[in-house]
Formats: C-alpha cells, sequence, structure tokens
C-alpha cells in the first residue's frame, strides 16, 4: 500500500503564502489490496479512486498535483488531477519518481534496473545510461541514486554523465534543494550539505529509515520502531512518543505515519502530538509539494496542539518559579534559625 501526500489539489484561489503557516492536505492512499482511497477535506473520512496501484508519486502542474502510479504488473498510470481518469503510460516501471517543480518530468526504474526518464506525460521514455536500484531528484533536476551495491551515482539531468560519489548507502533522501541525507549498512546518518561537499557523520542514534522535506525538517525510524526528529544537521535527535514503520514529511512539517498495526497517524512537526486517522495503510509516498491551502480543520488542530504546548511550558515555568520560591523561603527560615541559635549560645535564650 502507498500513500500519496498530495497538497493543493482543491479551491486553488485559496493559496496561501506560507508565512499563514497551515495548509490543506489532500492525501491518496493504497490499502494492501491496492485499492485507492483519498481522505476528504475533514481530514477523517476515506473516499474510494477506482483503480489498483502498488506506488505513485506526483508533481504540481497548473497549480493541480499529477499523479504517476504503478500497479502490481509494473504498468505506468498517469492521472492529471483527482478528478480525472487514469491513462495508461507504455512502458514497465519497478519505481517512479518525479521531479519536484520539473514541469511534468518523471524518472523511472525498471525490474532490470534500467533508468529512463521523460520530459512529461506527453513525451517518450528515454532510456539514460546505468543501473540503479533507487533515485531521488533536486528541484534543479540533479539525480541521486543507489545501485545493487549500495554505491552512490549522481547526474545532472538526462543528458548528462553519471559521477561516483564515495561512501556506501542503503537509504538516500534529497531535499528539493540538494541536501543529502543517508544511513549505511550499520544504520549510521550521514548528512551532505550539497553536490560537491563532504559526507558528515550525524552523531546521536542509529536508524533504519529517515524522511525529509525541503525546510530541514528529518523524522528517522529505529529498529526499535521508535521516532526522531531533528530540524537540520546541527541540531540533536529529538525522541518522539509512538512506534511507526513509515512515515512522510509535508512541506509544512506535517508528518505522516503508519504503526506495525497499519494505523495511520498525523502529527505537525516537533510542537504537535499524534493524532490517528481512522483507516488502515501499508505505505506512505508523497511529494513536498509547492502549493498550499488553507484548511480549517488543520490550522485548528495545530494551533491547539501549539496552545496545548505553551500552555505546558507555561505551568512548567510557573511550577519551577514555585519551587525556587519555596526553597529560597526555606533556605531563609534556615539562616534565620541558625542565626538564632548561635545568638542563644552566646547570650542565652
Amino acid at each position: 500500500l502507498s500513500v500519496i501526500l498530495i497538497l493543493g489539489l482543491l479551491c486553488p484561489e485559496k493559496t496561501l503564502a506560507r508565512r499563514d503557516g497551515y495548509y490543506k492536505e489532500d492525501i491518496l492512499g493504497i490499502t494492501s489490496a491496492n485499492h485507492i482511497y483519498w481522505l476528504d477535506d475533514n481530514g477523517r473520512d476515506w473516499v474510494n479512486i477506482p483503480g489498483q496501484i502498488t506506488q505513485c508519486t506526483m508533481i504540481e502542474l497548473d497549480r493541480q498535483l499529477h499523479v504517476w502510479s504503478i500497479n502490481a504488473a509494473n504498468d505506468i498510470f498517469y492521472k492529471a488531477g483527482l478528478r480525472s481518469d487514469w491513462v495508461h503510460i507504455p512502458g514497465k516501471l519497478s519505481y517512479i519518481k518525479a521531479q519536484p517543480k520539473g514541469n511534468g518530468r518523471v524518472w523511472g526504474i525498471n525490474s532490470a534496473q534500467q533508468i529512463f526518464y521523460r520530459g512529461n506525460a506527453a513525451s517518450n521514455w528515454q532510456h539514460v545510461p546505468g543501473a540503479l536500484t533507487y533515485l531521488d531528484i533536486q528541484e534543479n533536476g540533479r539525480v541521486w541514486g543507489l545501485n545493487s551495491a549500495q554505491q552512490i551515482f549522481t547526474i545532472d539531468g538526462p543528458n548528462g554523465v553519471w559521477q561516483h560519489i564515495p561512501g556506501a548507502l542503503t537509504v538516500l533522501r534529497v531535499t528539493p534543494d540538494g541536501k543529502v541525507w543517508g544511513i549505511n549498512a550499520n544504520q549510521d546518518v550521514f548528512y551532505m550539505a550539497g553536490y560537491g561537499q563532504p559526507w558528515q557523520q550525524v552523531p546521536g542514534g542509529k536508524f533504519v529509515t529517515l524522511e525529509t522535506n525541503g525546510f530541514n525538517d528529518v523524522f528517522a525510524i529505529n529498529a526499535n520502531q521508535d521516532v526522531y526528529y531533528r530540524n537540520g544537521f546541527r541540531i540533536n535527535w529529538t525522541h518522539l512518543p509512538g512506534k511507526f514503520v513509515k512515515l512522510r514529511v509535508l512541506g509544512n512539517s506535517a508528518v505522516y505515519a503508519i504503526n506495525s498495526a497499519q494505523q495511520v497517524f498525523r502529527r505537525h512537526g516537533l510542537l504537535g502530538t499524534w493524532a490517528q486517522i481512522p483507516g488502515a495503510l501499508n505505505d506512505l509516498c508523497g511529494n513536498y509539494g509547492t502549493t498550499y491551502h488553507y484548511s480549517a480543520a488543520i490550522a485548528a488542530a495545530d494551533q491547539k496542539a501549539a496552545a496545548d504546548k505553551r500552555a505546558a511550558e507555561e505551568a512548567a515555568r510557573q511550577a519551577a518559579a514555585a519551587a525556587a520560591a519555596k526553597k529560597a523561603a526555606e533556605e531563609a527560615a534556615r539562616k534565620k534559625a541558625q542565626e538564632e541559635a548561635a545568638c542563644c549560645s552566646k547570650e542565652g535564650c
């Protein structure tokens, strides 16, 4: 089961600037039977969409999100917005990825690890030399990939030349602006600030997978299914409650997660709390998105989470102040008792 985190498909006239802080989050979900569902505006009810797919990715064009998908037979399908029909695309792929802000550009890998590229849905597949098992794409078109030997490669677009990057990774994630995160076979985390920069090991934990977005939010899961968060390379990991096996991070710092029972949860970054969404999913896939839309339900939930956090911090501050005042009073009383005792020993009481 795959889930697409689809932002901003409806009501494009209500697009907000990022400073508003709240976004409408449309989600496509695929069940373990490969059925497709859309999470409606209230964030609670799943609506069935015809078709069966196992994997999907999307790209924003003309202020709506276009979906690329693969079914169990590795057939390729394309949907120009949720309300349109699926269109069968010639070819077979086992992995597909749309380029963020790529004007329709999409890359794929077939079962023989061959690499393909097309400029948009109307163009044809172009074979790109090389062999990969996974790839990710920057906004500027630079592609990063892993082969079956865990070697790392990058190429500047389909007409470039693959360059070998030192190191070996089992997990690779690239942000739209080119920051690279990875995990090796020893579950160590590494970070590269951009193409041409050296790898830096990220201390503080061992993880089996991680996800990030374009705003330095990084969520990672360890072998015990514990979830950790950090903001960029220089901030330490923070342990979050809950046990999860998969997650995806949106451009507005919202994160969707699935546990081993296929239950689905959402939170807003470090400040939020996990809220369960009805339904059962097996996987999540999504894009960072570039157009976001106002959602009153999500705004209210995030505002409540932030208010609860502020209230808890204020209560903790007041409790600390009260404890400090009590300690000061006790210390003053102790000193006074000592002074009175000293006076009695010298002059008598």
